[in-house]
Order: structure tokens, then C-alpha cells, then sequence
């Protein structure tokens, strides 16, 4: 007999869909059809609906009847008490469960097969009743479920996505009607796709172009501010001295760096070329082979110097006071002599 609902559903919880699959299985399992026929008008007609809990017990009870040792009278005894049907009411709505499938075991004499039917049932039935939440703890594990991180994104749209959604449908719309108008005049489809198509290497080049002048400008001395080679690295610190007074610490920088490199030039430690920019300086410290006195270490100085120097110079950063302390300071470690 296949599965009747009694009354509508109650509520909506997750375990009531398998609850209910499993239920309509055993149903349709119930409905074969068998050669019991004609005892289902001999059983007894279905009782009133037991609620979800006291039924496991009453499957438990067919259980043990069907016991290895039950004799053949026994298991006729136990079919002539079985309802056509059993209703059992749960919080959610009422299921009707036929036994003929039971009965047509008992039939037959297929004593295992009854009882691994019914076990089965009162296991299906007895685990819902336990995991079966009340109303009220369903409602907070709902609450609870929603208010994970993985539903922070399920609201009502707001003003802001109405808009995008009304701009987006706006320009969908705006390019449908575009190509296809320009589907109908083909010259005027490439007339705009080479216009397109123009404007899109015109940017990439003023792009490129803006790229190079910014890195030259990053890269090259000033014009007016070349190094003279003329000066002893005397002069470079007074002339540094003096552009600190106007307050013109970056110069003041500048001029306290070329007293460094002149200072390494007379020491022997580097070559005097004023062709080299100050990283090429740098590495040619690091690499060269003239003769440094032993004890002496001028690469950190000069790395510290030169850092200053691309920071307040060439980045065009501005400079302070504090600039021009740290050069004097990397300008002793060097061995120039400021007093």
C-alpha cells in the first residue's frame, strides 16, 4: 500500500526529508504485490495513529517474536495480528505504513527476511524520534546556521546594487543596439573598430612614453648640477656647508656625496672617472682590486651615501637637516676629516 498523509506539514526540517524517503521506500517495499492478498481482508483494520516514539516499541516486540525457535503456529499467530496498516503520527504530519511485505514474508516462511524488515524499520524510525529537534531548538539552530560567515553575503540588494544592476542592463542594452546597427552597415563597423583599435595603441604608447621620460628623469643628472672634478673633496664639503646654511639641504647632500668619492679617489680606492653614475661607483668599489688599507671598510658608507643621494637627488624627495647629519657622519666613516 503505498504512502498516505494524513494532515499538512508542521514544519520544515532536514530530518523529516529522510524520514519521509525512508517511509515511502518501506511503503512501496509494502505494496508488491503478493499471494497474501486475500489475508489483508482477515487482519485486523488499522488502529489509531501511535505517536513516533511508542512505535519502535512495538516493532521492537515483532522483533523478538521473530526469534530463531519461533514455530510455524507462532509466526501464523503473529501475521493474523498484524493491522493492514500502521499510522504514526510525527510533529510534521501523520504516515500510514503497510505490512503486507511483512505478512507475505510470514506467508511464505521467510522467517529472516520479516525480521530484517522490521529491524531495519525500528532502527529508521527510532533514530529520527531521537535526533528529532523541538520546535524551539530548531528555530535557534536555524538562527545559529544563518549566522555562520559562509551567509554574510545573503541580504536584500541595497541602493547601490540596484543601481549597478539598472547601469549594467543600461549598457547591455546601449551595445546590443549598437552592433546591431553596425551589423547593418558593415563600412561603419570598421570604420569604428580601426578607431578603437587607434585609440588603443595611442594609449599604450603615451603610456610608454610617460614610462621613459619619468625613468630618464630618475636616472640623469640635472644639467646645471654636473660634477666638477676640479674640487678637493675639501671644497665639496664646504660648498656642502654652505648650501646647508641657505637651508638647501639637498644640495647640501649632494655636494657632502661628491666630497666622498673625491675622498675615495685620493685614498686609492677608486679610479678617478667623472663618467661613472653613483651605483657604478658603488659596484666598482665592491669590485675593484687597488689597495685599501687593512681595517677599512668604505662599502658601507658609500651605500649608505648613495642611497641619501637617490632618495633627496634624483628621486626628488625633499631633504632636512637630519639628511645632512647622516652625510657628515657617513663622510668621517669615509676618512674626511670635517673639524
Amino acid at each position: 500500500m503505498p504512502l498516505r498523509i494524513k494532515q499538512q506539514s508542521k514544519s520544515n526540517l532536514p530530518g523529516t526529508i529522510v524520514f519521509a524517503a525512508f517511509l515511502g521506500v518501506v511503503s512501496f517495499w509494502g505494496a508488491l504485490p503478493a499471494a497474501a492478498s486475500a489475508d489483508a481482508s482477515n487482519s485486523k483494520p488499522a488502529p489509531a495513529a501511535s505517536d513516533v516514539t511508542a512505535f519502535p516499541v512495538e516493532l521492537h516486540k515483532i522483533s523478538t517474536s521473530l526469534e530463531k525457535g519461533a514455530s510455524t503456529q507462532k509466526l501464523d499467530e503473529l501475521r493474523e495480528s498484524l493491522p493492514r496498516e500502521w499510522n504514526v503520527s510525527t510533529s510534521e504530519r501523520e504516515y500510514a505504513i503497510s505490512s503486507d511485505f511483512l505478512r507475505n514474508q510470514l506467508h511464505s516462511g521467510s522467517r529472516e527476511d520479516a525480521k530484517a524488515w522490521v529491524d531495519n524499520l525500528e532502527s529508521e524510525v527510532g533514530s529520527y524520534s531521537t535526533q528529532q529537534p523541538s520546535g524551539t531548538n530548531a528555530r535557534a539552530e536555524l538562527e545559529h546556521i544563518l549566522a555562520g560567515p559562509e551567509f554574510n553575503s545573503v541580504r536584500p540588494p541595497t541602493a547601490w546594487d540596484r543601481f549597478r544592476q539598472r547601469l549594467a542592463a543600461w549598457i547591455e542594452r546601449f551595445l546590443v543596439w549598437l552592433f546591431g546597427g553596425l551589423a547593418r552597415y558593415p563600412i561603419g563597423g570598421q570604420i569604428l573598430f580601426w578607431l578603437v583599435v587607434v585609440a588603443c595603441v595611442g594609449f599604450i604608447a603615451l603610456w610608454l612614453f610617460r614610462l621613459t621620460v619619468s625613468r630618464d628623469r630618475m636616472e640623469a643628472l640635472p644639467p646645471g648640477h654636473m660634477a666638477t672634478v676640479s674640487r678637493t673633496w675639501q671644497e665639496w664639503i664646504r660648498a656642502a656647508r654652505e648650501a646647508a646654511n641657505r637651508r638647501d639641504f639637498r644640495e647640501a647632500v649632494h655636494c657632502a656625496y661628491w666630497a666622498g668619492i673625491t675622498r675615495l679617489e685620493v685614498a686609492g680606492a677608486l679610479p678617478k672617472d667623472p663618467t661613472k653614475t653613483p651605483r657604478e661607483y658603488l659596484r666598482t668599489l665592491t669590485e675593484s682590486s687597488l689597495e685599501v688599507p687593512p681595517g677599512v671598510n668604505y662599502r658601507q658608507p658609500l651605500s649608505a651615501l648613495t642611497m641619501r643621494l637617490e632618495q633627496t637627488w634624483y628621486a626628488n624627495r625633499g631633504a632636512n637637516f637630519d639628511d645632512f647629519r647622516d652625510a657628515l657622519r657617513e663622510l668621517e666613516a669615509l676618512g674626511c676629516q670635517l673639524e
